[in-house]
């Protein structure tokens, strides 16, 4: 092999390395809309939250991974997420929370898990029901 072509395949191999590397699943995208069953209108200073939560530990809040919070709330809310896959733990759970408040009392509040499938391609519908006062 001649001498000035062994650079160049070093420099071939470490690029062929780091362009397996990069996939296209080092990132994760969760998405989908957050609504409500009532036909009524929010106060415009109403407030959505919605949240990726890591909810493995039965005894502990959970942990907050991303956050999405608007005003002007209209049913169906969109929401997206694009999260770097190394940010999620294997053998973890994660799910969606979502609430919609106003003048910083809840309105409304997912009252059932809605278990995020890191594989998925499929938009999330999240369901969210009115808090009794």
């Amino acid at each position: 092999m001649k001498q000035w072509f062994k650079p160049f395949l070093s420099l071939a191999v470490v690029a062929g390395i780091l362009t397996g590397c990069a996939t296209p699943n080092a990132v994760v995208e969760i998405h989908g809309e957050v609504w409500y069953k009532e036909r009524m209108m929010l106060p415009e200073d109403a407030v959505i939250t919605v949240q990726v939560q890591d909810v493995s530990l039965a005894d502990a809040p959970a942990e907050v991974i991303a956050e999405f919070e608007r005003n002007d709330v209209s049913t169906p809310v969109p929401f997206q997420f694009l999260i770097n896959r190394d940010q999620f733990e294997p053998g973890h759970t994660y799910n969606i929370g979502a609430r919609i408040t106003y003048n910083g009392e809840l309105m409304f509040i997912n009252t059932q898990a809605y278990r995020i499938d890191l594989d998925s391609i499929e938009p999330m519908s999240v369901l969210v029901q009115k808090v009794a006062r």
